[in-house]
C-alpha cells in the first residue's frame, strides 16, 4: 500500500511539472528550456531561455530555437542576445546562427547584429561573424569579424572595417584606413589602429 502511494506521488509530481520532457528515441525534447548561472557571491551571471530545444545525449549537445540569453552584472541585465536558434556544448561554449543581434541595456541605441556568434563562457568572449554591424545614434560601423570581452565592455572590430559618424544635421563620412577598431562601450569612444602604417585615431562620442 505504502509502495503504490509513493508511485501515485511520483506520478502527481512529474505531471505537475511545467517543463515538458519528452524522448524521441535516445534524446530528450524539452519545451520552455531555461538554465540560469550564479556567481560564487550568488549573483545571476547569465541565464538561458528557448521554447523547445533538443538534448542530444550522443554527443551531449542541446539544440535550442529561438534562443534568448540574459547578461547580468550586480543582478542587473546588461546584455540581451537573441537568435535563430544555437548549441549549447557541455556548458562551456554556444554557438549561436541566424539574425543574431545584441542589445546593450546600459546604452540601448547599441545594437549590434550578425550572421553568427560564439561564446566562450570561462573566458568571457563573444565572437560575432558575418556581416557584423554596430549601430547607435552617432555611428555606424561594419566588419566581418568583431569580439566583445564582456568583462572590458570593449568590441574590437577585424579588418576590413567600414565606417561612419553620424549626426543630427548630416550624415559624415570619414574614411579611416586601419587594421582594427575598438569600440569602448562604457566611455563610449573609438579607436583605430594599423601596425603596418602606424595610423592611430580617436573618437569621442
Amino acid at each position: 500500500m505504502i509502495k503504490s502511494f509513493l508511485i501515485f506521488s511520483i506520478y502527481l509530481l512529474l505531471s505537475s511539472c511545467t517543463t515538458s520532457i519528452k524522448k524521441i528515441d535516445s534524446n530528450l525534447a524539452i519545451d520552455d528550456f531555461s538554465m540560469t548561472q550564479f556567481e560564487i557571491n550568488g549573483d545571476k551571471s547569465y541565464a538561458i531561455s528557448s521554447p523547445k530545444s533538443l538534448f542530444i545525449k550522443d554527443i551531449q549537445i542541446y539544440k535550442l530555437d529561438k534562443t534568448e540569453i540574459l547578461f547580468y552584472e550586480e543582478n542587473k541585465v546588461s546584455y540581451i542576445i537573441n537568435s535563430l536558434k544555437s548549441s549549447l556544448l557541455n556548458n562551456k561554449n554556444i554557438e549561436l546562427e541566424g539574425n543574431v543581434r545584441l542589445y546593450d541595456q546600459n546604452n540601448k541605441a547599441n545594437t549590434i547584429n550578425a550572421n553568427k556568434a560564439f561564446w566562450n563562457i570561462d573566458k568571457y568572449e563573444f565572437t560575432l561573424i558575418g556581416d557584423v554591424i554596430l549601430n547607435n545614434n552617432s555611428i555606424n560601423i561594419e566588419s566581418s569579424k568583431a569580439v566583445l570581452n564582456k568583462k572590458e565592455n570593449i568590441i574590437k572590430f577585424f579588418k576590413p572595417v567600414k565606417y561612419r559618424y553620424l549626426n543630427n544635421s548630416s550624415t559624415l563620412n570619414y574614411k579611416v584606413k586601419a587594421d582594427n577598431a575598438y569600440y569602448d562601450l562604457n566611455k563610449k569612444t573609438l579607436f583605430f589602429e594599423s601596425k603596418n602604417e602606424r595610423i592611430k585615431s580617436k573618437i569621442n562620442f
